[in-house]
């Protein structure tokens, strides 16, 4: 099914930076980096209850790993993002998705379009994070799941040393360009789900493990996310690297193997019933 984009679609500015600094290396992030993060997006999908049949969902869906996963359980998929090339990677690997560029705060489907939708690591890159979450309750039907992933608080996690060895190498004007744990700290997801009027269902976290052979393959991972791409826009890719390169030391065994152990948590909201039904 061919990647849409509605005739009427124009970028945000804040759409069109999320687009810019995602796509520098679609390939490098769906080898790299995104795989590392499957117990959460496992996670995800069963609390959105998802199953053959379902509607599914994934908003910043990148480059689709859940929604292969959602695919071979049966459930019909949809997912929405920003970035051309993290979409062409998604089409591939999940050919029947209906995958459309968009901006997370105006989804293009109509109202009560999705049994489930799940959400990991994109609400905090919206513009108004609220208004993304928003809008998608108006795309679930009543009874309907949303299911959230995200960091936890930065200290449970260890690739944030990595996130501010980038953010250094970036001016301080820019840091909010870049926040991946805007929705982290202890209720800022569950208040702005309760203002969507959703109610909270259930909670719960997961680690996972960054892993990679060298540093190389971790370098190439780390520098094709949204904070590599800006702090490269602000020092240049040999000093990106080189400070990456220092930062992972700690995580580095003996083999030159890596691994990070990241805490993430994922919430799940269900849209209320109509009255009387």
């Amino acid at each position: 099914m061919p990647i849409t984009t509605a005739p009427d679609f124009v970028a945000s500015e804040s759409a069109a930076l999320q687009e810019r600094l995602w796509s520098a290396d679609p390939e490098g992030w769906a080898l790299f980096s995104e795989p590392h993060n499957l117990p959460l997006f496992e996670a995800v999908l069963r609390a959105a209850h998802v199953s053959g049949g379902t509607r599914l969902l994934d908003i910043g869906c990148g480059t689709g790993l859940i929604l292969r996963l959602a695919d071979s359980d049966g459930a019909l998929v949809s997912g929405v993002d920003i970035s051309p090339g993290l979409l062409e990677i998604a089409a591939d690997r999940v050919p029947e998705a209906d995958l459309r560029r968009a901006d997370l705060q105006h989804l293009p489907f109509p109202d009560e379009s999705f049994d489930a939708v799940t959400a990991v690591n994109s609400f905090q890159f919206a513009e108004d994070p609220v208004a993304a979450i928003a809008d998608a309750a108006r795309v679930l039907v009543p009874g309907g799941r949303l299911a959230v992933g995200m960091f936890a608080e930065p200290e449970r996690a260890q690739s944030t040393a990595i996130h501010i060895a980038m953010s250094a190498l970036t001016p301080p004007e820019r840091e909010a360009e870049h926040a991946p744990y805007a929705l982290s700290a202890p209720g800022n997801i569950e208040s702005a789900l309760q203002s969507a009027g959703l109610s909270i269902h259930d909670a719960g976290e997961v680690d996972c493990v960054w892993a990679y052979d060298s540093a190389e393959d971790a370098v190439r991972g780390l520098i094709g996310s949204a904070g590599g791409t800006r702090a490269v826009e602000g020092s240049g890719e040999a000093k990106v690297r080189a400070v990456i390169e220092d930062a992972l030391r700690p995580f580095t065994d003996g083999a030159g193997r890596i691994a990070m152990r990241n805490r993430f948590r994922w919430i799940v909201a269900v849209k209320p019933e109509r009255s009387g039904e």
